[in-house]
């Protein structure tokens, strides 16, 4: 079972661990860092929700601290930030706590000091801190006892390091496409990023956000003139990096938006395949993506209604094939619905019985449990040996 991080600490729990992380921060930097402030929420975070276009933990950080000086002068404080009442100060600041979150999980705080001091003080953490921040002793004691967590590397990172982190572990497991998006949306807003994957997946970040074309198991085996053993491990492959790439974007807090298979979605200049991409993009609000195959009008007046759920045991749902019939067993619509998110799987079903329910047809679900094709390039079809259930 995947664990979550632990709770945050209560503010009192919060000062014991701020402590001995100032002290460590004397030891690394020198005597200078205490004319600086530090502000730090008592929580573990993933990579994930720290590295984020415009930084809002780091902005979070710095409002409460200037909330503390009340319109004063600059004062180098310790701030330490823990819950109260199982509530965290601050919502923008509260840990997510993920189940699976890691394996690198980071305690991020801020140092705040007068523009003069800044920047020779980022310089030195820049050349400084990893190379020579190994967390003390007192430091890990005190993770352990107050957080009942084992540390291994404990250390001492900027933000920058920590990209350089998460840009490593990315590369060694074959991301480097989804590294140069979120990069492009930590650091770059204003350039623009263009990934094609292998499997034919297409993703181009601009001003924060990515926008990615939707293929059908239909596009994609008419591109690759496909037969059916091809298509479904073909397909599949693109399925699997179209969600594993949308997920880690979207676990970073960028926005992701799928656009309809327009044409102009592959044409070879980013700017104009971005320009299409954005003019065909699909609405948030209906989270799926309608193939129609077939339209002969009157699906109103359908009598049954029937659904066949396209599944791969490695992968799901990657498709639902509606088919709406007359009483006469005249084929009135087929349409194949494709879930963008997650969470269409269930929208499209729910479309369906309500559909079928405001008609008064019949309704049925089929789960064959595999993907049903035929043809040349193979082509989806609906599930039609019913056995007389419908």
């Amino acid at each position: 079972m995947q664990t979550r991080p632990p709770e945050p600490l209560s503010r009192d729990s919060a000062e014991l661990l701020a402590a001995p992380i100032a002290d460590d921060l004397r030891r690394i930097i020198g005597e200078e860092i205490a004319e600086a402030g530090l502000v730090m929420p008592a929580a573990l975070y993933d990579l994930t929700e720290i590295l984020r276009p415009g930084l809002p933990m780091v902005e979070a950080l710095l409002d409460i601290y200037r909330g503390s000086l009340r319109g004063g002068p600059f004062e180098p404080q310790l701030l330490s930030l823990g819950s109260s009442g199982g509530r965290f100060p601050e919502s923008a600041l509260a840990p997510q706590r993920r189940p699976g979150s890691g394996p690198l999980l980071a305690i991020p705080f801020a140092l705040v000091a007068p523009g003069e001091q800044l920047d020779p003080l980022r310089r030195k953490l820049e050349s400084t801190l990893l190379e020579k921040g190994r967390a003390g002793l007192a430091t890990d004691r005190a993770l352990r006892q107050l957080m009942g967590i084992e540390p291994v590397n404990l250390s001492y990172a900027t933000f920058h390091d920590l990209s350089a982190l998460l840009k490593v572990q990315l590369e060694h497991a074959e991301f480097g496409g989804l590294w140069q998006l979120i990069e492009g949306a930590l650091y770059r807003p204003d350039s623009l990023e263009d990934v094609g994957l292998e499997s034919g997946n297409r993703f181009i970040g601009s001003a924060g956000s990515v926008w990615t074309p939707w293929m059908t198991f239909d596009d994609w085996s008419a591109r690759n003139t496909a037969d059916v053993e091809t298509a479904l491990t073909g397909y599949g492959r693109w399925v699997r990096m179209q969600r594993q790439y949308m997920a880690g974007l979207e676990s970073h807090g960028i926005e992701v938006t799928a656009s309809a298979p327009a044409k102009g979605t592959r044409a070879a200049d980013p700017e104009v395949a971005l320009s299409v991409a954005q003019a065909h993009a699909i609405d948030a609000r209906q989270p799926w993506y309608r193939q129609v195959v077939i339209d002969h009008g009157g699906v109103n007046s359908a009598a049954v209604v029937t659904v066949t759920e396209q599944a791969s045991r490695e992968l799901g749902p990657v498709a639902y094939t509606a088919l709406a019939q007359a009483a006469d067993g005249k084929l009135l619509t087929l349409v194949h619905d494709y879930p963008v998110h997650p969470d269409g799987m269930q929208a499209i079903l729910d479309h369906w019985a309500e559909r079928a329910r405001s008609m008064g047809a019949a309704w049925q679900v089929e789960r064959p449990g595999n993907i049903i094709a035929g043809g040349e390039p193979a082509q989806l079809q609906p599930w039609l040996d019913y056995q007389g259930r419908a």
